[in-house]
């Protein structure tokens, strides 16, 4: 098996992004929609002679969870949840309301207008007419009958499939965070990373029906993954190996697809489900349909020979070459065996006396 290790961290440096606390950038634009977004709320409920409830907010997904990696595009993607301590029991019968006045708040904020989605806001910021950042404001009521977060799910213009979505956004940021401590956690952080990519490179033409989800990802590798650590023989010290870790994870993806007869596409076909944990547990990979949940089970397939080829080759060159097929170029090919050995052999022929 090639010793492929420093090429994956080196690939990690290469594509991870950090929290906000390391990206002032990507922090001052999320701390300035929230400020002006809570400033505009307070308003609207004065305006409104509503008693102004407690407004909070919570870091969502990647930037949460510190998995995030450097957009292939461009457009950073920020989810920042908005909580506001109201009952939804008080509008069952518009339950996108509050995404309507953040609309309305946001409207003049960037040259791209705020959009009202099914289950967000999105604020999109750009430059030379391109998009650099998008930030994502979900919207959260409480019940009167329970503890629970309930997510404003709905678009405006759509007078059905309005709900008030049971949500757990903290619980989920914690089944994440605490899957994995230390050495593990930082494997799998590792590899969450290098399976983004992945997606970033072999679905980069697929709409967003037909790409998985990052956080369904995310999910099955806090459930599913096996870390592996082994001894060095040369330094007797552990040390990670990820492509192992990932070959067993990428196994167990590929095994959550079922092969089942779909009646619409009148076709055998391969589909999967993964429920969320918390909240309303619903399927991550609802909006993708039926062929595009086969076209990525071949996907999955491919990767997975890519790597039991990268576990079976001797020469790190061949290994990593064929892995960047897969995750791109940001992953390093080192020298080939051969080259090297001719390069040592070279180096230690005796040099002539003669001119």
């Amino acid at each position: 098996m090639a010793d492929i290790q420093n090429q994956l961290e080196e690939f990690h440096e290469n594509i991870k992004l950090g929290r906000f606390k390391e990206n002032k950038e990507l922090r001052d634009k999320r701390d300035i929609i929230t400020n002006k977004v809570e400033k505009g709320l307070k308003k609207y409920f004065d305006n409104n002679d509503i008693d102004t409830p407690s407004i909070d907010f919570i870091d969502q997904g990647s930037y949460a969870v510190d998995t995030g990696i450097k957009p292939k595009d461009g457009n950073y993607d920020i989810d920042e949840g908005v909580i506001i301590g109201l009952c939804k029991e008080e509008y069952e019968d518009n339950p996108t309301i509050f995404k309507e006045v953040i609309e309305d708040i946001m409207k003049n904020h960037t040259k791209i207008p705020p959009k009202v989605k099914k289950p967000c806001v999105t604020i999109t910021y750009s430059e030379n007419e391109e998009p650099t950042y998008h930030v994502d404001l979900p919207v959260y009521l409480r019940s009167s009958k329970d503890d629970n977060l309930y997510l404003a799910w709905g678009n405006k213009t759509s007078k059905e499939n309005k709900e008030w979505k049971l949500a757990d956004p903290e619980g989920l940021n914690k089944h994440i965070r605490e899957a994995f401590s230390d050495n593990d956690k930082r494997q799998f952080k590792r590899i969450v990373r290098y399976l983004k990519k992945w997606k970033d490179n072999k679905f980069a033409s697929e709409s967003s029906d037909g790409t998985p989800p990052s956080i369904g990802l995310t999910i099955i590798a806090a459930d599913k993954l096996n870390p592996v650590h082994e001894i060095n023989t040369i330094t007797g010290k552990e040390v990670p190996n990820d492509l192992k870790a990932m070959k067993y994870l990428v196994d167990d993806i590929k095994s959550l697809f079922n092969y089942e007869y779909c009646c619409e596409e009148k076709e055998w076909l391969y589909t999967i489900k993964y429920n969320l944990p918390v909240g309303d547990e619903s399927n991550v990979f609802f909006k993708m349909t039926n062929k595009k949940m086969n076209s990525f089970y071949k996907k999955v397939e491919d990767l997975q020979n890519a790597i039991q080829f990268a576990l079976d080759e001797k020469d790190p060159n061949k290994a990593c070459t064929e892995l960047v097929k897969y995750f791109g170029c940001d992953l390093p090919i080192p020298e080939s065996t051969e080259n090297r050995y001719k390069t040592v052999g070279a180096s230690s022929a005796p040099s002539s006396n003669f001119a």
